[in-house]
């Protein structure tokens, strides 16, 4: 009898861990919840806060990309010279335009340009029956480039472009042949002193890349469109200074120089703010 009782104690002993145990369930979490505050006792160098400041951080939020500029609103003014007819004119093209250039960057943006040169022509066009040559006649264009990459590096632009043009120049055609199949006979003639002046428009697009320091290439390829043309006293101009000739094509290669402005670089607390919006 002891025996038993003493085995029916210790069964009672080992069962009551059991019965007192507490049922776990899961905790239930919701994203869309409020986050709790969390208390802070320190400031950002460390230093001990007088009273616990609470302070909300979210981490599963993306921030929203600003589509405000990055850099300052005068970024930087550039130089450039175009050679490109240099490069064709040793490959015997007879004909050229070469222009210098001025732009200044508007918040990496936008990139008002003006360009002024000087465009020339000596040459007998192969469909031709006359010797072309316009003298050296002066072009100006005014238009504005956009910077697909207005956020990024400086050194480093793809855009698009527009530019008006106006030229007014001169120009001779000497050795006119015109033949007559009813009287078999061959006439030539000369028309000198000719005077015209053009407006015409550019549709562009153009990249251009850092070399060295402040030096720089780039090129573009452009789309002209006449607006008007006057015609010489006698004839109509070949070749126009800054347009080119019966092509509505054309390219330009230049080197450029860029002056920086002193805050050029985007400022560290500015990208922060642009990155929270």
């Amino acid at each position: 009898m002891p025996l038993r009782i003493i085995l029916i104690s210790l069964t009672l002993l080992l069962a009551i861990p059991a019965f007192g145990q507490r049922k776990v369930t899961p905790v239930e979490t919701d994203d869309k919840k409020p986050q709790k505050p969390r208390l802070h006792y320190y400031d950002k160098h460390g230093n001990a806060l007088k009273e616990p400041v609470e302070f909300i951080v979210e981490t599963d939020t993306a921030p929203k990309a600003s589509a405000r500029p990055k850099y300052p609103l005068l970024n930087g003014l550039t130089f450039g010279v175009n050679f490109f007819d240099g490069v064709m004119m040793l490959a015997g093209q007879k004909h050229a335009s070469f222009d210098v250039s001025a732009e200044v960057s508007l918040h990496n943006w936008f990139f008002p340009v003006v360009e002024a040169g000087i465009g020339f022509a000596k040459t007998t066009p192969a469909a031709g029956n006359f010797t072309y040559t316009g003298k050296p006649g002066f072009y100006a264009k005014l238009g504005m480039n956009y910077n697909f990459l207005y956020k990024s590096n400086p050194d480093y632009q793809v855009y698009l472009g527009v530019r008006a043009g106006f030229s007014h120049f001169s120009y001779d055609i000497t050795d006119i042949t015109v033949n007559s199949d009813y009287w078999g006979q061959t006439s030539r003639f000369d028309i000198f002193g000719q005077k015209a002046t053009a407006v015409y428009g550019e549709v562009l697009a153009g990249v251009r890349v850092k070399i060295v320091k402040g030096f720089s290439l780039g090129w573009s390829g452009r789309y002209h469109v006449k607006f008007h043309t006057s015609a010489g006293s006698n004839s109509n101009p070949w070749f126009i200074p800054g347009y080119g000739t019966t092509s509505p094509i054309s390219f330009t290669f230049s080197a450029f120089y860029t002056i920086p402005f002193p805050d050029r670089r985007p400022k560290p607390e500015a990208e922060a703010a642009a990155g929270e919006e």
